[in-house]
């Protein structure tokens, strides 16, 4: 669910966003749901407008919409807003969507009480620049005391090759085989993915992604929010309290406008 694509944008999130939510059939959204709310009861906040940026096909949107937030989705990606839009409609929610890049962000003068943007989203912006400005865009649009929540992969993750993984010997329906290289001089993250999808069992459609993660540094984001003026920076292992580790392959990031 990328923000900004800077490299191999026509491969990513494109064929994938028809079939995205089969893909993603195991992850476990509520337990998200869970730990926002943890998190949200920690800083005593009560957000009523909740921005999801990075949004994809819209699955965190909607269950903010259904807790009773007014959500709004932001992503870089036409075809996976595009796939959000549909399911909104059928499921008669009224969530506004806008394909729209991170960091220049947008929407008219709307601001919100929260900023959530989830499952390693931001790792797809591979400028460091472009993470700033996209930082900068989400303090643009919280209100005061609004919160940023955000989680990235870690270096950790990266380079130890997080992303490697397959369920070819399975009977599901989109089948595919992941596999990652990381570079340390340029902390880029290469994931090469084919997928098999078995709409028909005796004529799979096959085709091909290539995502792209750059590895921020904790102290490197902690600074970026620090300068653009979030306070109250807190940083979790990711779905606990603990603090993080250099082992840590997911951290989440809280910050106060």
């Amino acid at each position: 669910m990328p923000v900004n694509e800077e490299t191999g944008s026509d491969t990513q999130f494109t064929n994938v966003a028809p079939v995205y939510d089969l893909l993603m059939n195991s992850v476990p959204y509520t337990s998200w749901m869970e730990y926002l709310a943890r998190i949200l009861h920690a800083k005593r906040a009560r957000p009523r407008n909740v921005l999801d940026l990075a949004c994809g096909t819209g699955n965190v949107t909607e269950l903010l919409a259904e807790a009773g937030y007014s959500a709004v989705g932001v992503d870089i990606a036409p075809e996976m807003i595009k796939e959000a839009i549909r399911k909104a409609e059928i499921k008669g929610l009224s969530i506004p969507y806008y394909v729209q890049d991170g960091a220049k962000m947008d929407l008219l003068g709307k601001r919100f009480d929260l900023c959530v943007s989830l499952f390693d989203s931001l790792n797809y912006i591979l400028e460091p620049d472009q993470l700033y400005m996209t930082i900068e865009r989400v303090y643009a649009h919280l209100t005061s005391n609004g919160l940023f929540v955000f989680d990235m992969n870690s270096e950790y993750a990266l380079m130890n090759n997080f992303f490697d993984q397959n369920n070819i010997d399975t009977d599901d329906e989109l089948r595919y085989i992941w596999t990652s290289s990381y570079n340390p001089e340029s902390r880029r993250c290469t994931i090469d993915m084919e997928f098999s999808y078995y709409a028909r069992p005796d004529h799979p459609v096959k085709f091909k992604e290539v995502h792209h993660q750059f590895a921020y540094r904790e102290d490197e984001v902690r600074e970026m929010l620090q300068q653009v003026g979030y306070r109250n920076i807190t940083t979790y292992r990711a779905y606990t309290f603990r603090a993080t580790s250099p082992t840590t392959d997911r951290i989440y990031y809280v910050a106060t406008r």
